[in-house]
C-alpha cells in the first residue's frame, strides 16, 4: 500500500509543517504548490510539484502518478485587506482551485480529503 499523501499549499507556512510531521510519521508528503506566497526551501520532507491547483488535468496526471492515500488541502489565498481588493482573484484561487481539486480527486477517485482553512476565511 502506498503512504504517498498529497498536501496542497505543502511550501507554505501550515503545508510545511505538516509536510515535515507527515515524514516523521512514515509517510511520503508530495507538495503541491505554485509557490506564489510558498518557498521552495521549505519543501524538504519530499518531492515539490509546482503546480497551481486550478490546472484540473495536470493535478489528475500527478495523483495517478503518486497514487495518494489522500490529500490535505491547505492551498488558499489568505489575506483578508488582499481580498476586500480582488474579491475575484479570491474566488477564482479559493472557490475555483479547490473545485479543481475535488474534480481531480473524485476522477482518481481519492476517498480521503482534508481541507483546513485558515481563521482569514
Amino acid at each position: 500500500m502506498s503512504k504517498n499523501i498529497i498536501v496542497t499549499g505543502g511550501a507554505g507556512y501550515i503545508g510545511s509543517h505538516v509536510c515535515k510531521l507527515l515524514f516523521e510519521r512514515g509517510y511520503r508528503p508530495i507538495a503541491i504548490d505554485n509557490l506564489v506566497t510558498g518557498n521552495e526551501e521549505s519543501v524538504q520532507w519530499g518531492p515539490l510539484e509546482k503546480l497551481d491547483i486550478k490546472e484540473t488535468s495536470s493535478l489528475v496526471k500527478i495523483l495517478k502518478h503518486y497514487e495518494p492515500i489522500g490529500v490535505l488541502h491547505f492551498a488558499a489565498s489568505a489575506y483578508v485587506g488582499e481580498s476586500v481588493n480582488k474579491p475575484d482573484l479570491y474566488y477564482e484561487n479559493n472557490i475555483g482551485g479547490s473545485l479543481s481539486l475535488l474534480s481531480a480527486c473524485i476522477s482518481c477517485k481519492i476517498k480521503n480529503f482534508v481541507f483546513s482553512s485558515t481563521c482569514a476565511t
